[in-house]
């Protein structure tokens, strides 16, 4: 159990940022190495641990968006207009944006959040659903040719990388690789992209956490265990690959990973079958 446990937390954390779906990957390793499990409880607890990395990743610019919200809240009561903050103070109009992306993530996982939950045992649709993946990823190569450097996202931008987020809840589908490359075809440049992306995952994965912490309750003192030693592992991990996607995302060779998302996604069609 002890071995299951490091090699599913070392998975999500190598996957969970890397464009290659961490959901696909605890899936189809969940099935092979016969651990069962009903529901995502598992794959949302090893999420939470992602979600150390992302603050340890971006704490600075956190601090800067808390700290400015704070000063916007000072400002509004001292009668400023909320549309002139809006559009000057940028680390309130990230926050703000953040929360609008939200909104299209929360309404889709929330209504659709049964069928979400039973394909978490159905590793044949991660394979195909990494095959989506890889496409997406593929067709950043084509945008590098279209001028992708505008730095300020707009309210249309959060709502549709939003959108795309909550259904990058299904199995086989990156939400890092679908949500980066979402913003990229929408002409923002790769830093921002990557930046936003990470950013609007932890109100996400909070409220996952929020939904699923009622169904520890079932859980034995074995699987408490089982997840506290995955989720630090993934959090060490996830650090790391977070530091390297960064940097990948940034020279523009996002695209390389759908060489791994199809042969993959492949080989997990016709195994599982």
């Amino acid at each position: 159990m002890l071995i299951k446990s490091i090699i599913l937390g070392i998975i999500q954390g190598l996957t969970e940022f890397l464009p290659i779906s961490s959901s696909g990957h605890l899936v189809v390793i969940k099935s092979y190495l016969d651990i069962e499990i009903q529901g995502a409880i598992w794959e949302i607890s090893l999420h939470f641990s992602t979600l150390l990395a992302i603050l340890g990743v971006f704490y600075k610019d956190i601090f800067k968006i808390l700290k400015s919200v704070c000063l916007s809240c000072k400002k509004l009561v001292s009668g400023e207009g909320f549309i002139n903050i809006f559009r000057n103070d940028i680390h309130t109009r990230i926050f703000l944006l953040v929360i609008i992306g939200t909104i299209p993530t929360a309404i889709i996982a929330f209504s659709f959040r049964n069928v979400f939950e039973s394909l978490f045992n159905k590793p044949v649709i991660a394979g195909y659903m990494l095959l989506v993946t890889g496409t997406v990823l593929w067709f950043t190569k084509m945008n590098l040719r279209v001028n992708s450097n505008k730095k300020d996202l707009g309210i249309f931008d959060a709502l549709i990388i939003g959108t795309v987020q909550g259904f990058a809840i299904t199995p086989g589908i990156s939400r890092s690789g679908t949500t980066i490359a979402t913003a990229t075809f929408r002409g923002i440049d790769r830093e921002t992209a990557a930046k936003f992306s990470f950013l609007l995952a932890i109100p996400a994965i909070l409220g996952a956490m929020a939904v699923m912490m009622k169904d520890t309750i079932t859980l034995k003192s074995d699987e408490i265990s089982f997840i506290i030693i995955g989720s630090i592992v993934a959090a060490i991990t996830g650090y790391i690959s977070l530091r390297i996607l960064i940097k990948i995302v940034t020279t523009g060779k996002l695209h390389l990973f759908s060489y791994y998302c199809w042969p993959f996604g492949l080989f997990v069609i016709f195994f599982f079958l």
